[in-house]
């Protein structure tokens, strides 16, 4: 882990590498109500940086379990969503230091709905209809364009 003053430095030079879950199911996508920022107490898809050293897919596997306390899910179940670039105007850190992620989103497909564990970063989780969050401007827009690209791409269903 970096120090606050170190992590500070990155943030303010360059984009953080990062995964976020989606999480499909009957025609559902899986929201946290974020506890840190950026996004503090906005719905948001459960997600994490991808750190030095650590591969796609381990960083996939390690957000499953330590923010949803998922065990036993492979990395094939998941499928890259493409690549994303998130801009916030501030961090974790403080409100005036902006965030970049460079951002590679996966979705996986449940027949019914995983039991979820509640982790720091989240206050609770919620499914929630995927054609109401592509459309609702009460969810934060990068929520929409994936609610959005996920009806294009897999529809209704849980493929």
């Amino acid at each position: 882990m970096l120090d606050a003053n170190t992590f500070k430095t990155v943030i303010e030079n360059t984009p953080l590498v990062s995964i976020d879950l989606c999480l499909i199911c009957n025609g559902q996508i899986l929201l946290g109500k974020r506890r840190n920022e950026p996004l503090k107490g906005i719905w948001f898809t459960p997600g994490g940086r991808i750190h030095k050293n650590e591969t796609w897919q381990h960083a996939l596997l390690r957000i499953v379990e330590v923010e949803l306390g998922l065990s036993g899910i492979a990395v094939e179940d998941f499928a890259l969503m493409g690549m994303w670039d998130h801009f916030y105007n501030n961090s974790a850190l403080d409100q005036n230091t902006s965030t970049h992620y460079v951002n590679l989103p996966h979705y996986a497909g449940f027949q019914s709905e995983p039991e979820i564990t509640l982790d720091d970063q989240h206050g609770d989780f919620k499914w929630f209809d995927l054609g109401v969050v592509s459309s609702d401007e009460k969810f934060h827009p990068y929520i929409r364009n994936y609610a959005s690209w996920l009806l294009n791409k897999i529809g209704d269903t849980d493929d």
